[in-house]
């Protein structure tokens, strides 16, 4: 029974450095009215949140997202200084700009769809097939000139010569150039 009854508070000194404790009487005012009562506050709160001081990932995501703030507080900053102060700076005219590429944005989708739609329906309503064996082989073609072209790319150098302008040259012997003439040039 007498476990019920509401106890008496004993205290216990703790040593804190001066500086430390001045600073932790000033939070305390702000914050409740005892000492005691801000400490259990603090601790119950550390404890609920799982959160202890010496987790090295938590601290280091705080002191980002700390300083990820700050970053942003500056930009924040840098803008409204340069939105007052810059007489071009117009942000009604950028608005305006990004609406009307929207819109044009907007329009080409819409006919992209259209289309998609007019090739879906002729192609629903024409019966020509390819076979299989066509298909395949121009999937095939299509990757051997992929890899061709891919190659001759890999033979690309740059080149900065000490006078003019810089360019780029492509080392292959006269026979691969023939071969590569003869496949893509489609002349009269």
């Amino acid at each position: 029974m007498d476990a019920k009854k509401p106890r008496k508070s004993t205290f216990s000194a703790i040593s804190i450095n001066r500086i430390t404790a001045s600073r932790f009487r000033v939070y305390s005012k702000k914050t409740s009215k005892s000492h005691t009562d801000t400490l259990d506050l603090m601790m119950d709160f550390f404890e609920g949140a799982k959160i202890s001081p010496k987790n090295k990932y938590l601290m280091d995501y705080m002191r980002l997202n700390h300083y990820m703030d700050k970053r942003m507080d500056y930009m924040e900053v840098l803008l409204r200084a340069w939105e007052k102060n810059d007489p071009m700076f117009k942000i009604h005219d950028h608005f305006k700009q990004i609406l009307i590429f929207a819109e044009k944005e907007e329009e080409r989708k819409k006919r992209d769809d259209e289309f998609a739609e007019a090739m879906y329906s002729n192609m629903k309503s024409s019966r020509n097939v390819v076979p299989k064996y066509d298909y395949d082989l121009l999937v095939q073609k299509g990757r051997d000139e992929r890899e061709r072209i891919y190659n001759l790319v890999k033979k690309i150098n740059p080149v900065r010569p000490n006078f003019g302008k810089p360019y780029c040259r492509i080392d292959i012997d006269e026979n691969e150039l023939e071969r590569l003439m003869k496949a893509y040039y489609t002349g009269p």
